[in-house]
């Protein structure tokens, strides 16, 4: 069984592991404010022990709640933080409301609710009908990667870069600036920085994609990631960092919250003082 929802972007990645949300929503009843279910990209759905391909995850912090959608179980499945309690949810009391983002209609939830158990890995493990599911944390991307692999592996970058306006007038002189630049981009999807500011610079990236400007991009992974070989060679301190090159040589960089909140002309500004 499958859910999907007409989009032109995806939702909002929320980062918080299933303990972390859980502290931040309190308790309530199953019947509370099911709203707000936003597509999020940093959990993964197993079945039986195995990743099930094409499920649907989305996270509310209003609901305190996560919802299951997949071709392999039985019904959706709302997985409440707040009372620690899975319930089955009724497909057609499932409404689309905005820009990859679910609420629940009254009366969705049927069925008696059964508990879950958290796992060690940030993870919680459930049973629908003798379906065993997991949901468990998905690995930081790790290595080069292009804006689709970004947007893929982290929902909320797409819809946070959409709702980003760039300023025209700078991306028009980017794009007159572009001859011969490249934009090497370090994240991690585990940065909170990143996630706030990185789509903005991403959004700059859409609109210069026909433009001789190119951008390429390299994730920190999970394990000891300030020792990547790649993030020595690159010296970088903090993040996001963009270093820019001219023809090969680098000529300037800008990074963290400051340097990326207006990135085109923090990118601008570099152009111009090195033409």
């Amino acid at each position: 069984m499958k859910l999907r929802i007409a989009r032109t972007t995806k939702a909002l990645v929320l980062k918080a592991a299933a303990a972390g949300v859980l502290a931040a929503c309190g308790a309530a009843s199953a019947q509370d404010d099911l709203r707000g279910f936003q597509l999020d990209g940093g959990y993964q759905l197993f079945l039986q022990g195995r990743e099930a391909p094409g499920s649907q995850l989305y996270l509310s912090r209003t609901a305190g709640a996560f919802l299951v959608i997949a071709d392999d179980l039985p019904s959706p499945v709302l997985v409440s933080l707040r009372n620690q309690a899975i319930y089955k949810v009724q497909l057609l009391k499932i409404s689309p409301a905005g820009e990859d983002t679910l609420d629940l209609l009254p009366g969705a939830l049927f069925g008696t609710p059964a508990p879950f158990r958290q796992t060690s890995a940030r993870g919680v493990e459930f049973t629908v009908d003798d379906v065993r599911a997991q949901l468990r944390r998905r690995p930081s991307l790790a290595g080069e990667a292009t804006l689709e692999v970004l947007y893929d592996h982290e929902p909320g970058y797409r819809r946070s870069a959409n709702a980003y306006e760039t300023d025209a007038a700078v991306v028009a002189e980017l794009a007159e600036l572009g001859a011969g630049v490249e934009v090497r981009v370090v994240f991690g999807t585990w940065c909170h920085v990143c996630e706030r500011f990185m789509p903005r610079g991403l959004k700059v990236h859409e609109e210069l994609q026909e433009s001789p400007l190119r951008f390429s991009y390299y994730g920190m992974g999970d394990d000891d990631p300030w020792s990547d070989a790649e993030v020595k060679r690159l010296d970088v301190k903090e993040l996001p960092t963009a270093i820019v090159y001219r023809d090969g040589k680098e000529i300037g960089r800008y990074a963290g919250g400051p340097g990326w909140t207006r990135p085109e002309v923090s990118l601008r500004n570099i152009l111009r003082e090195n033409p």
